[in-house]
């Protein structure tokens, strides 16, 4: 962990924030495209480079979302781009939210056979990694993945990896993380709601009351666990297990934020306004809202933004949405690994699963075709970087939406839709250099050493999330209970060891 921790020290401290916009990505928008296009193009095949032909394979591709009518045209298309490059074709498997964790969870533990899958630091990756959910890849990497270890910034790969090995590939996108809300335009408009007030979550009621009483159809603001990541904490490893460090007076003593006041001042508020019905129906169990967003039935709802998010999203849900941010831009440790893409230990062909996370690196095209779908089909093109909406379609009903772009690969290659700026991808640079850094940026958390506690404590923490972030259940009775059952289950042990880590860390800065 020391010299991961120097080289990840070294070079924040050459480049600060600034030069984290990526080093594949360090250039304008379409230089970066043309980069990258001309060495997915030169760039030998996988048969060539082993100098025998490959057998023919079938590689599946898991993310949590919404499963697209389709997917199936994709998955063709696809294939065709596979045949000649890696011999392989390719199953696209979307999970809903509501059930990601469980459903990975139990294929894994089953010893089901699948390859690449999503990941991130705060769906768990520390606690799959200690429990040998993913495969090493840094041999892997070094072998089939040239190409992307080389246009990647060092700083992502290093602070990724877990005692100097790499369980998974960082997603090539903005480093630094702003969170708020996002909001139906249409009915900002039509309400003359002046969003230049909302300063915090809370500004948010007077229209929510609004939305209450003049539109009976619609779900004033969105109830999930999200809404709690609004607090100034920067988490440490599985979102799921408490231990974080305040992000905005540059501490590093690691907490549990549950016992803090801003996380009861938050839940006081989400408790007001679940009894004032704000939120869905059912908040607690009904947590897909793809369905919802689609309809443009809800008016409020948590994200993490970046710039341009709102154009994004209305190209996705098929009217215009509006982002209101309530932080400032911060680079903590979880934004290097705030998306990334794993192999399965269960895969059949891990080789052949790194080849194709290779391409997505590099291969517009292809990585374009999984995020966007079937070109002609799904959209049309405008420029070489720019689509639009196929005449006669409308935005968000094209047949596959799937919202995963920033899940996978190299997402300074996406296509932008025609109501982005295109300058995007400068602005996400500007973005990356005017965040604030973590103390602990490059920080890595290995849960090896209390894998038996966080895993305890997850299935805890599971059972009150959710009725506890949406107000359904009272706080000020189940919030002691909720604390103390993970403390029974060893979450000062947690906590110690998160600090341990982090003080490690922090020696070899100084």
């Amino acid at each position: 962990m020391k010299n991961r921790n120097k080289i990840a020290t070294s070079l924040l401290s050459t480049v600060v924030v600034t030069s984290i916009a990526l080093t594949g990505c360090g250039k304008s928008d379409e230089g970066q495209n043309a980069q990258s296009t001309a060495a997915a193009s030169t760039a030998p095949t996988a048969a060539a480079a082993t100098q025998k032909p490959l057998d023919p394979v079938e590689l599946s591709i898991y993310y949590p979302g919404t499963a697209q009518k389709d997917v199936a045209a994709v998955e063709e298309e696809m294939n065709k781009q596979l045949k000649d490059k890696i011999n392989a074709t390719v199953k696209i498997n979307a999970v809903d939210w509501g059930n990601w964790a469980q459903k990975i969870n139990l294929m894994s533990a089953s010893g089901e056979p699948f390859d690449l899958l999503f990941t991130a630091g705060w769906d768990n990756f520390s606690g799959n990694v200690a429990k040998g959910a993913f495969l090493d890849l840094t041999p892997l990497i070094d072998k089939y993945a040239k190409e992307t270890k080389a246009q990647m910034n060092p700083l992502l790969l290093s602070g990724t990896a877990v005692n100097g090995k790499n369980y998974a590939i960082p997603v090539e996108k903005e480093m630094a993380q702003e969170f708020g809300v996002v909001l139906n335009k249409d009915l900002v408009d039509k309400y003359k709601f002046d969003i230049t007030k909302i300063k915090t979550l809370a500004d948010l009621e007077p229209m929510l009351q609004t939305i209450k009483e003049k539109e009976p159809g619609v779900t004033p603001m969105w109830g999930g666990k999200n809404n709690i990541s609004l607090i100034p904490f920067e988490q440490i490893g599985n979102g799921a297990v408490p231990g974080a460090i305040k992000n905005n007076d540059g501490s590093t003593k690691v907490v549990d934020q549950w016992e803090t006041q801003e996380m009861k001042d938050q839940l006081k508020l989400l408790k007001d306004w679940n009894a004032k019905g704000f939120f869905q129906k059912d908040p607690a169990t009904q947590k897909d809202a793809g369905p919802s967003n689609k309809a443009g039935t809800t008016f409020a709802q948590w994200q993490q933004l970046t710039p341009g998010k709102d154009a994004v999203l209305s190209q996705q849900w098929g009217h215009p949405m509006v982002q209101v941010v309530l932080t400032q831009p911060y680079t903590s440790s979880g934004d290097l690994n705030g998306a990334m893409t794993a192999i399965s230990r269960t895969s059949k062909n891990p080789d052949r699963a790194m080849m194709l996370i290779n391409l997505l690196h590099t291969d517009a095209k292809l990585l374009n075709t999984l995020v966007m779908g079937v070109e002609g089909k799904h959209y049309a093109k405008v420029n070489d970087t720019t689509i639009k909406v196929p005449d006669g379609m409308k935005a968000g009903q094209t047949g596959y939406v799937p919202g995963n772009n920033y899940m996978f690969g190299n997402q300074f290659l996406n296509y932008l839709w025609d109501n982005e700026d295109p300058k995007k991808w400068d602005q996400y640079k500007q973005f990356n250099a005017s965040a604030k850094p973590s103390a602990i940026v490059g920080f890595s958390y290995d849960a090896e050493p209390v894998k038996n506690e966080e895993a305890a404590i997850v299935n805890i923490y599971n059972a009150y999330i959710d009725g506890l972030s949406t107000g359904v259940i009272d706080y000020e009775k189940e919030l002691p209970v909720f604390i103390d059952k993970m403390k029974k289950a060893g979450l000062d042990k947690v906590i110690a060891e998160k600090q341990k880590q982090v003080d490690e860390f922090l020696k070899t800065k100084k």
